[in-house]
């Protein structure tokens, strides 16, 4: 009687099983070829599993990997079974101009912030709270000064270092990020972090793009999430992955860091919001907490100290390699008086087309964004079904051969 129970049992079991593996197929098929989807060009896996794009994600490889698919199959691909890539400049225009269909979602595995609110009229309204501090006559009046002292701090400190360097060469990715999160501290606080004034490691400031590997990760498979976990003290870029897990993860709980971390920032220090009780009352609708503050700055000094950071990188790197640039840039930069101004600045034009080439070509923002429409909508000639992701890809945008002449210089 045993045996045949557990038989009975074990029978049930694998017809579970296999119904739920049939039911997952069968569903897999028609979301593949019999939805509007099956148009849209790109790898025919992606028609039916997401594995590709899940692996380029881990390995740091997305950019690449999406840049080269827009290059074969078009503006408008296919990456995943749920998602579709855009380098349209007019389907971007539609995806992401005011009063559109397509909508924000949380990702998993990030905290509830300003960045994640989908309801465009909450959005606006939570806004309000940090406007004034990032208005443009705020930003020079309260910065100005602080972030030209910055710059000179970075300029000394990789001077010394190739000094110093037997090589007489100096490591300006560490001085490009260190400069990022030091400016954007102050643009938050008021005052800077010292991460470059202390000489600082890269190790010390929250890197954005670790944080989106992390959440690769756990977006692959949950035990691959955990052996990934396991294994990150073993190895240099795994542990560069999880340690943003281990040492953030006070700032995302509530509690008295979220207090220190809201209470010193300049929108709470000049708020005209009065705060009741443990929070802000920024209109009936909206009311904000130390947490939410909290979420909000971390974003802010992430994605505003990565952007920064790398986007300066990649303008220096470009430049060093034609020199003919780098020295019509010296002698324009020359030209003007110190203290260097921003009103003065702005009027340079090679260095401000030399500023706006870098960030079409290396921007630092390479987050790909998705966005949802909760009905059945047209982009490009496609019909895209409600709830499918639509992503920028930034890097083909700005290298779209129909906008841009020579795109790829």
């Amino acid at each position: 009687m045993y045996s045949e129970r557990m038989s009975t049992a074990y029978l049930i079991l694998c017809g579970l099983i296999g119904g739920y593996l049939v039911q997952a197929i069968a569903y897999r098929l028609w979301r593949a070829y019999w939805t509007p989807l099956r148009h849209i060009p790109g790898p025919w896996h992606a028609k039916v599993t997401g594995f590709a794009l899940k692996w380029n994600d881990v390995t740091g490889t997305r950019w690449y990997y999406v840049q080269e698919l827009h290059k074969k199959y078009g503006t408008i691909v296919r990456i995943a079974p749920h998602e579709i890539a855009i380098s349209d400049p007019k389907v971007v225009r539609k995806v992401h101009a005011f009063g559109t269909e397509f909508r924000k979602h949380q990702q998993p595995g990030t905290a509830f912030n300003i960045f994640s609110l989908s309801d465009p009229k909450i959005h606006r309204t939570r806004q309000r709270f940090y406007t004034q501090a990032f208005s443009q006559e705020s930003l020079k009046a309260n910065n100005e000064s602080a972030v030209r002292e910055l710059t000179e701090t970075a300029i000394a400190g990789a001077r010394k270092d190739a000094i110093d360097s037997k090589c007489r060469k100096a490591d300006m990715f560490k001085w490009c990020m260190l400069f990022g999160y030091d400016a954007a501290w102050q643009l938050v606080y008021g005052n800077t972090n010292g991460l470059m004034a202390n000489n600082k490691g890269t190790d010390e400031v929250i890197m954005g793009w670790y944080l989106q590997r992390l959440i690769a990760w756990m977006l692959f498979c949950f035990p691959v999430f955990l052996l990934g976990r396991w294994l990150a003290p073993l190895s240099p870029t795994l542990r560069d992955v999880f340690r943003v897990e281990w040492r953030y993860k006070d700032i995302f709980e509530a509690g008295p860091r979220q207090r220190e971390i809201a209470a010193k920032t300049v929108f709470v220090q000049n708020s005209k919001y009065e705060k009741d009780g443990d929070v802000y009352g920024v209109s009936d609708d909206v009311r904000l907490s130390d947490v939410d503050i909290a979420h909000d700055i971390t974003t802010f000094l992430g994605a505003g100290g990565e952007a920064v950071g790398a986007t300066l990188v990649f303008l220096i790197w470009q430049v060093v390699q034609i020199p003919e640039l780098q020295s019509q840039l010296e002698a324009e930069v020359a030209t003007l008086n110190e203290p260097l101004t921003d009103a003065a600045t702005a009027q340079l034009p090679l260095l401000n087309g030399v500023i706006l080439e870098a960030l079409r070509l290396y921007g630092g923002g390479a987050t790909h964004l998705p966005r949802y429409a909760s009905t059945t909508t047209e982009l490009g000639g496609y019909i895209i079904p409600p709830e499918i992701a639509v992503t920028v890809h930034a890097g083909a945008l700005h290298r779209n051969p129909a906008a841009w002449e020579d795109p790829e210089t």
